[in-house]
């Protein structure tokens, strides 16, 4: 018999299985039928072939392979039996597929061949779990991440793949810091699992500590035995923020020279570090777009960033200043009320640091400040005088 299969499947919502995958605990000899259904979500006529593959192939047998579909059909249910050895090693889990696949309309295989050709294919999954002697558990651990001062909640979840139930299994977790070393310990509940059964170990903890990245271990002692699981989880966001801009020496014409105190927050370095800016003026119309060189941040550092704009033609006036921060794959973004001078660049910065004035600027903007202290210190010194010649 000549054999010339030819297929080009994929994934396609015409045709759809469903459920995705059946689980089965091992028992020696196990004979059983399972169904699964096909769907017609596009109401096409057509035939599904349907064969079994991989380790667990040679257990699955179906009366038939080939099931007509017509356009009025939306479903269609498939029965395949199965029948495991008396023995299945090694143990764990050992998987099959059931593969669902069109054939064209009007298909037929010529005589003493076989030819398949089909255009869409999906597959039930077949799961054989087998138990292993005495007492064994698969242990997986997820987070439950919050912001720094809020609790984190750890969960360890147990699967006994044993053949014996475990009567007592807790949970002991360390969290490591950016170094590696230790910075708290918390304990779980205990909790029992049946055999071929699955548990869960809950444990919180209040994160008082800064953003950044952190390392769950696990240990899980159960009747006698350990196991270990290890999670990474954050705290927090990763964040760079800006602490203050400044900009020295400034007239306008010139080339203005933005000196940008950046800090990162996170406990692990950043790379690629550096700011946009972009400036509009009353109506919205963008008058400037420039950028800082990048750099490299290490963890809780502060570094300042340098971008240049030349304000040739830059009219006196107030605008919008559109700060964009990129670092690693975020990017966080202000708008800054901005007041360009004769002598200086002033920014309404709200943030981690205060308002930004600059160059020249400076000392001309804190006059009204000199001139009201210099006042104060004249009617003291006036009291002062006019009570001692009283006192004479």
């Amino acid at each position: 018999m000549m054999a010339a299969v030819m297929l080009s499947a994929q994934n396609a919502s015409a045709l759809g299985v469903t459920p995705g995958r059946s689980t089965i605990d091992f028992e020696p000899g196990l004979e059983m039928t399972k169904t699964f259904t096909i769907t017609n979500n596009e109401h096409r006529k057509f035939n599904a072939y349907i064969y079994a593959e991989e380790e667990l192939a040679k257990y699955i047998s179906f009366g038939q392979d080939i099931i007509e579909f017509n356009e009025s059909d939306n479903s269609k249910t498939f029965t395949y039996r199965m029948k495991l050895p008396e023995r299945l090693e090694p143990p764990g889990d050992h998987w099959g597929k059931i593969v669902v696949m069109e054939l064209p309309a009007g298909w037929e295989a010529p005589e003493g061949e076989t030819r398949i050709i089909a255009t869409v294919a999906v597959m039930h999954q077949v799961r054989v779990k087998v138990p292993y002697p005495g007492k064994f558990l698969q242990l997986d651990m997820s987070v439950q991440e919050a912001t720094p001062k809020e609790p984190v909640k750890f969960f360890v979840k147990l699967y006994n793949l044993g053949k014996e139930d475990i009567a007592k299994a807790t949970a002991s977790i360390d969290i490591l810091g950016p170094t590696n070393d230790v910075i708290a310990t918390i304990e779980t509940e205990p909790a029992s699992i049946k055999s071929m059964q699955k548990g869960e170990l809950m444990a919180v903890w209040n994160a008082e500590v800064n953003p950044g990245m952190y390392h769950a271990s696990a240990t899980v002692r159960y009747d006698g035995e350990v196991g270990k699981t290890e999670k990474t989880f954050y705290v927090g966001n990763m964040l760079v923020d800006v602490l203050d801009i400044k900009v020295k020496d400034f007239s306008l014409g010139s080339v203005a020279k933005f000196d940008m105190l950046v800090e990162n927050k996170w406990n692990q370095p950043i790379k690629n570090v550096y700011a946009h800016m972009r400036i509009y003026d009353k109506d919205d119309n963008k008058v400037a777009d420039f950028k800082s060189a990048s750099l490299d941040m290490e963890a809780y550092e502060k570094a300042h960033l340098y971008a240049y704009w030349d304000t040739e033609g830059i009219q006196e006036g107030d605008y919008k200043a559109k700060l964009e921060l990129h670092y690693g794959d975020r990017v966080t973004e202000r708008e800054i009320p901005t007041k360009i001078g004769l002598e200086s660049i002033r920014m309404d910065f709200m943030g981690g640091g205060s308002g930004a004035v600059t160059g020249e600027g400076d000392l001309l903007s804190q006059y009204p400040i000199i001139l009201l202290v210099a006042v104060l210190i004249a009617i003291n010194l006036a009291w002062f005088m006019y009570f001692r010649k009283r006192g004479k």
